[in-house]
């Protein structure tokens, strides 16, 4: 090899902890929070169906829900619950 190669290399494995930690808050590796996502025709069933997802002794944290407008003026929900 020859030697004007060898500062890149060094210079390369310096970034690697930085790679590191952006992968783990990028993939939120330290959160304990869960959720799970569905869509529905009424806002209540949705959110039932997504608390029997909840592992028993779970904590829920936030139920949200947004209306979406479809053809013919129907509305649908999407519902989100969170828990740790």
């Amino acid at each position: 090899m020859l030697a004007f190669d060898q500062p890149a290399k060094t210079g390369m494995k310096s970034f690697i902890p930085i790679y590191v930690v952006s992968i783990l808050l990028g993939t939120n590796a330290f959160a304990n929070n869960q959720s799970s996502t569905a869509e529905g025709v009424d806002q209540e069933i949705t959110i039932n169906r997504l608390m029997s997802k909840v592992s028993q002794g779970a904590n829920v944290t936030d139920t949200s829900c947004e209306e979406i407008g479809t053809a013919g003026f129907n509305i649908r929900y999407r519902c989100t619950i969170t828990w740790q």
